[in-house]
């Protein structure tokens, strides 16, 4: 006589996959730190003769404290420059494929807006992330040259949508054999001659990840349901 397992640990087994499905990680940032374990970091990315990129936290946000970030374009034609604001220095701020599952897709939204300087588009924006020392940017959108903060993102964000800041081709790797992965913005300017300098803030950043269950949580949970049949074969 088969005797099915507790209803219990059957609800248990349907609660496990769930959990795996659905295990989405958020980043979020209302008050970009210039110190502490959720530091925000400026990296540059020129393209051509020159620029400069800098970052500092702001009290002009949406509200309360915000990042102002500052771009210096070079002055030769097809000069760029890119800013890669970067969250967190530890590795509670960091994203790791193997463990957390591979990325499928992200979704990501930040305020923004031109505070000083520039003209026309204002600054770009992308969703940015640094893997390996390479860093990468997607989902390209402009502050604008009003003044006014808009609210700027996108969803079902994939790796083939990625392409490298320094212009060299190249997409991340999302599989579960990627490398950590640590999750940002980039704000850029170029030029067709002659250098000049823009001002934008930023504030209310959110990346969410949609991860596919981590090779390790797979190996749990089949071992779970493993023990369930053995359960059940012995009786």
């Amino acid at each position: 006589m088969r005797i099915a397992p507790p209803t219990w640990f059957a609800c248990a087994l349907i609660a496990g996959a769930a959990s795996l499905a659905q295990a989405s990680v958020t980043y979020s940032d209302t008050e970009f730190s210039d110190s502490g374990n959720a530091a925000w970091v400026m990296e540059q990315v020129v393209i051509g003769t020159g620029g400069s990129a800098s970052g500092v936290q702001s009290v002009f946000g949406n509200p309360g404290k915000a990042r102002q970030v500052n771009l210096t374009t070079g002055s030769a034609g097809g000069d760029t420059i890119w800013g890669f604001s970067r969250y967190g220095i530890v590795m509670a701020n960091r994203y790791d494929p193997f463990t957390q599952g591979a990325i499928t897709s992200i979704t990501w939204s930040i305020d923004a807006r031109l505070s000083g300087g520039g003209f026309g588009d204002g600054q770009a924006v992308e969703l940015a992330l640094k893997q390996g020392q390479i860093i990468y940017g997607a989902d390209y959108h402009v502050t604008g040259s009003s003044g006014n903060w808009i609210t700027l993102g996108g969803s079902g964000i994939t790796a083939a949508d990625f392409h490298r800041l320094d212009g060299q081709p190249g997409s991340p790797n999302f599989s579960a054999t990627g490398a950590p992965i640590r999750f940002g913005f980039a704000s850029g300017n170029s030029t067709t001659g002659g250098a000049y300098a823009t001002e934008a803030t930023y504030d209310n950043w959110s990346v969410i990840v949609n991860p596919v269950p981590a090779p390790g949580a797979c190996l749990a949970f089949a071992g779970l349901a493993g023990f369930a049949g053995l359960r059940r074969r012995g009786r």
